[in-house]
């Protein structure tokens, strides 16, 4: 029989490997990670293998969240609205940034409850990128003014050269921004130019457009993206067909949708067949008060306001005022490619 002493190595001793002592705790170290490197492989060998096609793009070939998307017509652009979950709103309030580069051709073939839906949905979240637009100029505007010393200071002084950026207490960035903002907005006079720079409702701006564009099927809305019926006295327009002998007027033509919603906040914003609708604004931003301000927008004149009243009511347009993008106003304009992407049916 063995004596004790040789059934095992004493305690404390280590193992023996090659007749070299070794750790107990470096053996489980790597034992551990032996099956752990096993495990891996196993899993590996589970998963299926990959289609190139089903791989990852790179960053540089990622899509733009913001597209500018045209569609071949109705059935392609209900489906698209399907797609990014703006055909049926939610409570959340939060729209997919997309922007329609125009309505299609077919539009006036559709029931009136399917057209005004898909103009409505269509058109929303194209106005809310024009109105962050007008939001953030807003915004560096009053970050500005708040820099800027208003005791010694003017605005008029400034632009024609009569002061200095570092007099006014501003940066020369900051004084070109408010050069562009004044030429823009037409006015040197900073507490004008700050009633100008603003945004109306989201409901007043649908509300116009289905009014001027017959939702969407208008002549000009579809050959022009024209939805607001805005007038030009440049060559870049379509004649109407019933204009008056010795008008000269044309309407104006414009490449998207966008490209029309931007201007026709800058019409509201600049001139001065609007200022009473501006100075509504100041108090209120119910757009059933903003309508009175909009008198002069059609030569209907009172007609024309309680039509556009009528309009918002009837259809519930106020409940688009709780809308907002899903992307942060900086981050919609900074990723906005304004280059159409093409969407058919094959790609539904």
């Amino acid at each position: 029989m063995a004596d004790e002493e040789n059934l095992g190595p004493p305690a404390g001793a280590g193992h023996r490997f090659g007749g070299q002592d070794i750790d107990p705790a470096l053996t489980r170290l790597i034992v551990g990670l032996g099956l752990v490197g096993l495990l891996l492989l196993i899993a590996i060998a589970r998963q299926p293998m990959l289609d190139p096609a089903d791989l990852p793009l790179s960053r540089s070939e990622l899509p733009s969240p913001v597209m500018l998307v045209k569609v071949e017509d109705s059935a392609g652009m209900i489906s698209y609205l399907h797609e990014q979950g703006l055909w049926d709103l939610d409570d959340s309030g939060y729209l997919s940034p997309v922007i329609f580069a125009s309505f299609p051709h077919d539009i006036a073939d559709l029931n009136d409850t399917d057209r005004k839906r898909m103009f409505l949905h269509a058109l929303a979240p194209t106005a809310l990128v024009a109105l962050a637009e007008v939001s953030q100029e807003r915004a560096e505007l009053l970050k500005i003014i708040d820099r800027m010393d208003l005791e010694s200071c003017t605005l008029d002084q400034l632009l024609d050269g009569a002061l200095e950026h570092n007099q006014c207490g501003l940066s020369r960035a900051e004084v070109d921004f408010l050069e562009e903002l004044s030429a823009k907005y037409r006015t040197d006079h900073l507490k004008v130019l700050l009633n100008r720079v603003d945004v109306v409702p989201l409901s007043l701006v649908l509300a116009q457009a289905a009014m001027e564009s017959s939702w969407g099927a208008s002549r000009f809305a579809l050959e022009g993206n024209n939805v607001f019926g805005i007038w030009t006295w440049g060559q870049h327009g379509m004649v109407p067909a019933n204009r008056e002998q010795g008008m000269t007027h044309r309407v104006a033509i414009y490449d998207s949708l966008l490209d029309s919603v931007r201007s026709y906040l800058l019409m509201l914003n600049r001139v001065g067949a609007y200022r009473t609708l501006r100075e509504i604004r100041r108090e209120s931003r119910d757009p059933l008060d903003l309508v009175n301000g909009l008198k002069y927008y059609s030569e209907k004149r009172d007609e024309y306001v309680a039509d556009l009243d009528r309009l918002i009511r009837v259809n519930q347009l106020q409940r688009y005022d709780n809308l907002t993008l899903a992307l942060p106003p900086q981050q919609v304009l900074d990723q906005f490619d304004s280059e159409p992407v093409i969407v058919t049916r094959r790609d539904l």
